[in-house]
Order: C-alpha cells, then sequence, then structure tokens
C-alpha cells in the first residue's frame, strides 16, 4: 500500500498551514446588534456572508446570528456593504428611522438600506488573515477482494479584498488495483475576480490537468473574459462567465498541441448557514474547440455538503469530463466519477 506517497509535498505544507491559521488580534468590541426579540448585543461585527451576522463577544466568543433575526446593527467602524443588486457602499453603519434598515455614512452612502437587501459586509482594513477562508475533502476506499483502493483529495483556499478575490484549488484521484495505478486524476487552478458595482465582473483562470482515464498527460490552459452574477441572494448566488480559453496540451502518445476555445459557464451555489448547514454547488463549463473543428469538451461538477460537526460536513461530489474528439484515438471520450467523503472548512 503505497497510496499515501501520491499527495503532493506542497498541498500538504498548505493544508497544516490552513489548520493553524490564527484569527488576528481583536479590536474594541464597541458595535451593537439589536435582534427583533429586543436583545442588545455589544460586540465586534465581523461579517456577514450567505445569511449569517458574524460577531465577536467577550462572553461567548464568536456568535453566528441569522441575519433575519437582527433589528439594528450601528457601527463606528469602515465597512463595505453589498446589496443584492451588486451596489458597494463603504461607510460606518449607523440606524435608520424604520426598523429593519440601516445607513451607510461614508464615501459610498446610502440611506435606509433594507436589511433583506443586504447579502455581504466586510470591516474595511482588517487584518490579511481574516480574508482566508478555505476547505479541504478526503475519501478513501479499500476493497479486499480485488485488492482495490482509491484516494479522493481536494482542497482551497480564497483570498477576498474590497473589490478583488483570488482562489488556488487542488483536486486529485489516485486509484490502484494489485499495486498497478488504474485511475488517476489531477487539477489544480488558480482563479482571479475582479468585482464591479453592479452584477458585471472580471474572470481569469489558469490551470493545469492530468487525466488518465482520457490519457491526458498534461493540459495547461489560461482564459479570460466577463462574468455576471444573474443572482445574489443570501441563499443562493448563480454566476454566468464567457471567456476566450488558450491550452496547450500533450496526451499519451501524441505530440503537444495548442488550440483556442471558447469558454461558457454557469456556477450555481445554494446554501443555508444555519443548523443544520449544507449547500449545493453545481459548476458547468462548454468549450467549443475553435483550432479543431467538431471538437468540444464540456465539465460538470456537482457538490453536497451536510454538516454534522461544527465545520465538519458530509461531502457527496460528482464529476464528469466529456471530449468529443481527443487527439488520441485510443482515449476514452468521457471519465466521470461520484465520491462520499468528509470535508473540513474555516470561515466559510
Amino acid at each position: 500500500m503505497h497510496t499515501a506517497r501520491v499527495i503532493p509535498g506542497w498541498f500538504l505544507v498548505l493544508f497544516m498551514a490552513m489548520s493553524v491559521i490564527l484569527p488576528a488580534s481583536a479590536r474594541e468590541k464597541t458595535d451593537v446588534v439589536i435582534l427583533k426579540n429586543g436583545d442588545h448585543i455589544t460586540c465586534e461585527i465581523k461579517s456577514l456572508e450567505r445569511g449569517m451576522l458574524s460577531v465577536g463577544t467577550d462572553a461567548m466568543g464568536t456568535v453566528e446570528i441569522k441575519w433575519q433575526d437582527v433589528e439594528r446593527v450601528t457601527s463606528i467602524f469602515q465597512f463595505r456593504v453589498q446589496d443584492a443588486q451588486g451596489h458597494l457602499y463603504v461607510g460606518s453603519l449607523q440606524a435608520a428611522a424604520d426598523r429593519g434598515q440601516v445607513n451607510v455614512v461614508g464615501q459610498r452612502s446610502a440611506s435606509n438600506l433594507d436589511h433583506l437587501s443586504i447579502v455581504e459586509i466586510h470591516e474595511v482594513g482588517r487584518s490579511r488573515w481574516t480574508r482566508l477562508s478555505g476547505s479541504a475533502d478526503l475519501s478513501y476506499s479499500f476493497t479486499k477482494a480485488s485488492d482495490r483502493t482509491q484516494l479522493n483529495f481536494s482542497g482551497d483556499v480564497i483570498y477576498r479584498t474590497e473589490k478583488y478575490s483570488g482562489q488556488l484549488a487542488y483536486s486529485s484521484t489516485l486509484g490502484t488495483s494489485n499495486g498497478e495505478t488504474d485511475a488517476d486524476r489531477k487539477l489544480l487552478t488558480l482563479v482571479g475576480t475582479r468585482e464591479f458595482s453592479g452584477k458585471w465582473l472580471a474572470y481569469s483562470r489558469a490551470s493545469f490537468e492530468h487525466n488518465l482515464e482520457l490519457q491526458l498527460d498534461r493540459r495547461f490552459s489560461i482564459l479570460g473574459g466577463p462574468g455576471y452574477r444573474i443572482t445574489q441572494s443570501n441563499r443562493s448566488m448563480v454566476t454566468a462567465i464567457a471567456a476566450a480559453a488558450f491550452t496547450r496540451e500533450s496526451y499519451y502518445n501524441e505530440g503537444i498541441s495548442t488550440n483556442v476555445e471558447g469558454f461558457f459557464g454557469m456556477d450555481a451555489q445554494f446554501f443555508k448557514l444555519y443548523s443544520p448547514k449544507f449547500d449545493i454547488v453545481n459548476q458547468f463549463v462548454f468549450l467549443p474547440n475553435f483550432t479543431t473543428r467538431g471538437r468540444r469538451r464540456m465539465e460538470y461538477n456537482s457538490k453536497f455538503r451536510f454538516e454534522v460537526l461544527k465545520d465538519f460536513f458530509v461531502t457527496l461530489t460528482f464529476y464528469d469530463s466529456y471530449d468529443s474528439k481527443p487527439p488520441s484515438e485510443t482515449a476514452q471520450k468521457n471519465d466521470y466519477g461520484f465520491t462520499t467523503g468528509l470535508s473540513w472548512s474555516f470561515r466559510r
């Protein structure tokens, strides 16, 4: 059994670094949150994401509150506030005349902003560590009758600022039977986005891919183009991407080829971040090839996570890769798989 050695050393280092990240020193807890039941909480507002307001308190540590249960929020510190239409506001948080509303007072002000229209709140100028979030998934199976093992490992780290975000993600599947590798799949991606006021964004991605089932030795690709958030709320986010892609690939027993492709993608996320937490992510990409007539590729990935302990999830994952005209005549056109495992996340 030698499967453990296939996990890249750099990723283990990254995983350990993620696990020891410590929160930055807390500032003064002078913010005030008033709930609909009349409770007043003096705290440090950390963030609002996906319908959950995270606050730091002296007595109870970090507390998560359903955003729909909040009546008023006030703070003298500067925050970046985004509504469901993609509009961005920056300033301190002050009570509005009506309940369930907030005034943002500062360089980008807003008056009487309805709570339910707000989808994100982040403090401006916080430590770089608080801008990080991430997750790691692991599953393993062994069948004695066929002496077959399979290891699936994936993880990602996201860094966000007021307008920019970057994501480093890695996934791999390794299967062995009778001491020989019969499944090997790796994907490493680096994604960058720049958000604009409104629902538009700029999207870029660089990636490396290897797939033994498809006889793909390696594929490097880089792409960029505009994106549009079709919907963004405290329960869902759907984004469409259109881009131009340039790839350089090599199949087993074939030469290196360069291709120009289109990239049309859809990312649909649905989530509930109060107990029991769950999220569903569906990603579909269609890539018509402009270099090789008639060739088109499709990628579909789906993940469902259900929280069983704080920050630990049971995960179900499905992936499907299709290539209508692979360069190698003996290569399979389709590769798909289904996995179950455990997932851990922080600040997500």
